[in-house]
């Protein structure tokens, strides 16, 4: 039985990360997804979340905006999102602005795009979490 299994993360850009891990922690459409070696093959959408990569004992957290999660019958996990930052590279002043421009949006709705700025709104506020964690 295998104690790892292998991640490959692809954006629109291209591929972000391929690394080996023991347990991966995202939320899909349904639920919080905890993977860990030897999962069923699944494939799911997943939402605006934190997503968590553990090998080892040292764990890395990333903000993600959505995508697709192939787990295959080889037990490797490919993840196609729409984009992905680690904490790292999170610029906390830049999600501020982006939570205070969203929520001006949402109070002026007559003109705007409701849908659009809670989905703003809740990139900003995921981006904010993760950092602050």
């Amino acid at each position: 039985m295998n104690k790892v299994f292998h991640i490959d993360v692809y954006t629109p850009t291209g591929k972000y990360l391929s690394k080996d891990a023991d347990f991966l922690k995202v939320t899909s459409s349904l639920s919080v997804l905890g993977i860990m070696p030897n999962h069923a093959p699944l494939i799911t959408t997943l939402e605006i979340c934190k997503m968590t990569i553990r090998n080892g004992g040292k764990e890395d957290n990333y903000a993600i905006t959505g995508g697709v999660m192939h787990i295959k019958k080889d037990h490797n996990v490919v993840l196609m999102l729409d984009a992905i930052e680690s904490v790292e590279e999170i610029d906390l002043d830049r999600a501020l602005d982006a939570k205070r421009r969203a929520e001006e949006r949402l109070q002026d709705q007559e003109e705007v795009d409701v849908t659009r700025a809670k989905a703003a709104l809740a990139r900003a506020l995921n981006r904010i979490s993760v950092k602050n964690e």
